[in-house]
């Protein structure tokens, strides 16, 4: 092994002794040096605007290197908006190096404004303890409804199922503030606490209660699951209000095939859209196999293109079967079928089965290879230039050689530098004459340089 690496060994010793440094490498350097120094002495001494203008290339970057110098900002400062903003960074990036100093402030939260208030719960959430969720109960009677309101939900997102007694007491207090019914139970579902079915039950069956907490506790019912909360559900089905019936469907989302099956197949029925694709995407959900003709027919024949029809078609890639993706050739390959349904059934086969599906793809693309403006070969293209795959070599050459758009040329180039097919550079070499665009010359010159 030694004597395999010795020359470079004996090169690098001999490139530090004489102080040689690559130009290039020296530039990258100094120019990386003083954009930090810039950016340090930004978060030093910059005025709210450009800090907070950083901190939003920060979390564009995902970059974790000022951290330390940012929670110093953020415990010294009283600035709100950058306090809020360096929150919303240091969420982003799951660092919760200042979440104890953030909690112990929250304890004092009427001495700040709320919109601090709620940047601070909506940090400490995913760094929540039982201390945190403590506070959190307590904040749900704050007299600022919004601040109550964050804080219930963040108590929802505990994973802590004995702080449903908890929020069900809350309601029964006196002076308890109706608003935050709707918080609560959506809290309830998300601890999955069970005691709250019976309670949860009597509100979506209540014809006088508003539709909108009707709704809220049908999908808390779902979350929770359970034969009681089953039966619930699934007497709402045949429920006058159109929507509620819909929430029922989505509600079913949360409980087996077994259970769910027949009902769900039986909503597809219903003269309301949404209440079909809800049943669509829970179908889709439990990857129902058997569902497949029905899922197929749907596709082909509901009278609802954009919604239902796009439904059935997203549930069969979820199935994820061969008699499925058979399916969804079909329909891509159709020229009678609306373009909506085609561009979702390729995405579907670029993404999960592009093997067995390239033949049905390469004979679509010659198809419409000398239409004007073809949209499915734009969007075929498009999906394939974002997909590593050896075996796409030839169609991507294929994409070099349109002799009219400038999309698929381009669509071409980003396939050919994913996946780095240096077989292909006599094809880009063509493309960065005068005779083509400047985006796609340009683009030409980018990849080779790449290669």
């Amino acid at each position: 092994m030694m004597a395999v690496y010795r020359p470079t060994i004996i090169l690098l010793f001999l490139i530090l002794m004489a102080g040689i440094v690559p130009v290039g490498s020296v530039e990258n350097d100094e120019k990386t040096e003083k954009l930090m120094e810039l950016r340090e002495n930004t978060i030093k001494y910059g005025i709210e605007s450009q800090v907070n203008e950083l901190i939003v290339q920060l979390k564009d970057e995902e970059n974790d290197r000022y951290n330390n110098l940012l929670a110093d900002l953020f415990r010294k400062t009283n600035n709100d908006a950058l306090r809020i903003s360096i929150l919303d960074l240091f969420s982003s990036l799951e660092d919760g190096s200042i979440s104890d100093f953030v909690h112990s402030q929250l304890s004092e939260y009427e001495d700040f404004s709320p919109q601090l208030v709620l940047a601070m719960i909506r940090y400490l959430t995913k760094f929540q303890d039982q201390e945190v969720t403590e506070t959190f109960l307590t904040l749900s009677e704050a007299q600022n409804s919004e601040v109550a309101t964050l804080a219930i939900q963040s108590i929802g997102q505990s994973g802590q199922e004995e702080y449903g007694r908890r929020l069900l007491e809350l309601m029964e207090e006196e002076g308890f503030n109706e608003t935050l019914e709707p918080a609560v139970i959506q809290a309830l579902g998300e601890l999955k606490y069970r005691p709250a079915v019976e309670y949860l039950s009597d509100i979506a069956e209540d014809d006088d209660q508003s539709n909108s907490l009707r709704w809220r506790a049908c999908q808390a019912l779902g979350l929770i699951g359970g034969e009681e909360a089953f039966r619930t559900i699934k007497g709402l089905l045949n429920a006058d209000d159109s929507y509620l019936r819909a929430y029922a469907v989505g509600a079913l989302k949360g409980f087996t095939e077994r259970e769910v099956y027949d009902v769900l197949i039986d909503a597809l029925r219903d003269d309301f859209w949404r209440v079909r694709v809800q049943a669509l995407e829970a179908l889709g959900g439990i990857r129902a196999r058997e569902a497949l003709d029905v899922l197929k027919y749907k596709a082909y024949h509901d009278p609802d293109v954009r919604n239902v029809r796009l439904a059935a078609v997203k549930a069969i890639g979820e199935i994820d079967t061969r008699e499925g993706y058979e399916v969804l050739r079909e329909l891509y390959a159709d020229p009678s079928i609306p373009y909506i349904l085609r561009s979702k059934a390729v995405e579907l086969l670029v993404e999960n089965n592009l093997t067995a599906s390239l033949d049905t793809i390469t004979e679509l693309i010659k198809t419409e290879w000398g239409k004007e403006n073809s949209t499915i070969l734009d969007y075929t293209c498009k999906q394939l230039s974002l997909t590593k795959n050896n075996a796409l070599v030839d169609v991507y050459r294929t994409m070099l050689s349109h002799p009219r758009s400038i999309n698929i040329l381009i669509y071409g180039l980003r396939g050919v530098r994913l996946n780095r097919f240096g077989s292909l550079k006599p094809e880009i070499e063509k493309l960065t004459g005068e005779e083509y665009a400047r985006s796609v010359r340009q683009l030409a010159r980018s990849v080779l340089d790449e290669l």
